[in-house]
C-alpha cells in the first residue's frame, strides 16, 4: 500500500472517531443533548490527536 493511501485511510479513521463515534456515543450513552454530543466531539478529537502522535505518525514514516 502506498504511503498516501495509508495516510488517507488513517485520517478517515480519525475523522470517524472525532465526528461520528464519540459524539454519537456521548449523545446516546451519557445524555441526549447537543452539549453532550459536543463533549464527545472534544474528547474524540483529543483521542484522535493522541492516536496520531502515538501510532499513526509512525506508520506513515
Amino acid at each position: 500500500m502506498k504511503k498516501s493511501q495509508l495516510f488517507v485511510g488513517i485520517m478517515m479513521f480519525y475523522i470517524l472517531i472525532s465526528y461520528v463515534i464519540f459524539p454519537l456515543g456521548f449523545y446516546h450513552l451519557v445524555e441526549k443533548t447537543l452539549l453532550s454530543a459536543g463533549n464527545g466531539f472534544v474528547l474524540g478529537s483529543i483521542v484522535s490527536i493522541a492516536l496520531w502522535y502515538s501510532v499513526g505518525k509512525n506508520k506513515v514514516k
